[in-house]
């Protein structure tokens, strides 16, 4: 038994001791982590995922995607009137391709700098409220109903990059990064607005298209968790 544990602190040793960064034709995946104070201290999100493949030892092609969609509905009866709401923030996919060189750093920390775009496309969020009366109340208003539906929007930008990961075994790495925006813009198209009283006269109204450009933006990419594969 003793012998066993030997060997198995001894596997670990050796693991962090020959902790090797990537080279040419690996692969990297990789999550976010959440450092917070609390019962659950670390965590694991998944926004969005990045993965990476290097091209030689010190260049990689970098590519991020993040998408997704949600849905809420509230209900609620006072007695004397009821409505209910529901949400949607429509189907949103972002991807960031880009570039990376690794300087040389140290067996286990491999710093890098970096470009990548981005591209954005969401179909638009909606939100429709519908209110109505209690059953038990004669000859109460009902059917009353408000929607509004978003233009979808798309957006493109570019920046750089600098972070660095550290290799603390063979494989399994966590990182850091940041970047700096040098170009962004949006542009939402035209939404509308629906109004139904009463369950019968309505009326529409257009809004109008939208675009908005930024120049020099910081921003930070937090901490992550990844692996070679």
């Amino acid at each position: 038994m003793k012998k066993l544990m030997l060997i198995v602190a001894f596997a670990g040793v050796a693991s962090f001791a020959f902790a090797q960064k990537p080279v040419a034709g690996d692969r990297t995946a990789e999550v976010g982590l959440n450092l917070q104070t609390g019962t659950a201290a670390i965590s694991y999100t998944v926004p969005q995922l990045r993965f990476r493949q290097f091209m030689t030892d010190d260049m990689a092609y970098r590519l991020r995607i993040s998408m997704g969609s949600t849905s809420t509905t509230n209900g609620f009866d006072f007695g004397t009137y009821s409505w209910e709401a529901k949400t949607n923030t429509g189907f949103g996919i972002n991807l960031s391709p880009g570039i990376e060189k690794h300087m040389k750093g140290t067996g286990r920390l491999s710093p890098y700098m970096g470009a990548e775009a981005n591209i954005s496309f969401n179909t638009g969020a909606t939100a429709e409220t519908s209110n109505g009366s209690s059953s038990s109340i004669a000859n109460a208003a009902n059917g009353d109903k408000y929607s509004l539906t978003g233009g979808s929007i798309f957006g493109f930008g570019v920046g750089v990059v600098m972070g660095a990961d550290y290799y603390v075994t063979d494989g399994v790495y966590v990182g850091v990064e940041y970047g700096l925006g040098l170009f962004n813009m949006t542009s939402a198209g035209e939404g509308e607005t629906k109004t139904t009283v009463g369950g019968g006269a309505e009326a529409t109204a257009k809004s109008t298209t939208a675009s908005t450009f930024s120049l020099f933006g910081v921003n930070g990419g937090g901490v992550r968790l990844g692996y070679k594969f």
